[in-house]
């Protein structure tokens, strides 16, 4: 009686698949893209490209392939998904975009392919932190470096008026001798502290 009932479990699982609808697979394989770019696994990313997946389906917190890649920092999977047309300013549910994740973590090579493809440089979160408080946050000199030679508004604030010169003062000063490291010619902190 036990092998009955588990071949006629395992016959109404695959009957619910053969039934799903075309959307229901389609969202399987988008969170297997989301899993394979998050993981850097380019092969596979490449195999699902070529069937079609939704390149800019999103996980249950609207994470999509892009983002989950970009916060990896895997720069060919970024391309890969860039040129399978991925869009380079989805958000996921709190307003992150792939370009925020990867400006936080540092990932100067995936920047560099994310602004290339017309990233937007002030794009908010859903709390009003912009990608420069958000590398300026974490410490990340080059990013904070790039975002602004791409044009990063330094005089962005938050919704209720804080600017990027409220954050961590510790913070902004380690961020602050870092950019002074890579480019000793430049005045970084008076663009931060400015009135």
């Amino acid at each position: 009686m036990t092998r009955l009932l588990r071949h006629t479990r395992v016959l109404s699982a695959l009957v619910a698949l053969f039934l799903a609808s075309p959307s229901t697979w389609a969202n399987m394989g988008g969170s297997e893209l989301i899993a394979a770019a998050g993981n850097g696994n380019l092969d596979r990313v490449k195999v699902l490209l070529a069937t079609k997946v939704d390149v800019n389906a999103k996980g249950n917190d609207g994470t999509t392939a892009l983002v989950a890649g970009s916060q990896s920092g895997y720069e060919e999977v970024v391309r890969a998904l860039l040129d399978a047309k991925a869009d380079v300013n989805a958000k996921t549910s709190n307003g992150t975009t792939a370009l925020m994740r990867a400006a936080q973590n540092g990932h100067v090579d995936v920047i560099k392919e994310l602004i290339a493809a017309k990233a937007d440089v002030n794009a908010r979160r859903n709390d009003g932190i912009t990608v420069l408080m958000q590398a300026s946050q974490e410490g990340q000199a080059a990013a904070v470096r790039m975002l602004l030679s791409a044009g990063a508004d330094v005089d962005a604030r938050l919704e209720n008026g804080v600017s990027a010169d409220a954050f961590d003062s510790i913070k902004r000063r380690r961020v602050l001798a870092q950019l002074a490291q890579l480019d000793a010619g430049f005045d970084y902190f008076s663009m931060f502290c400015a009135a």
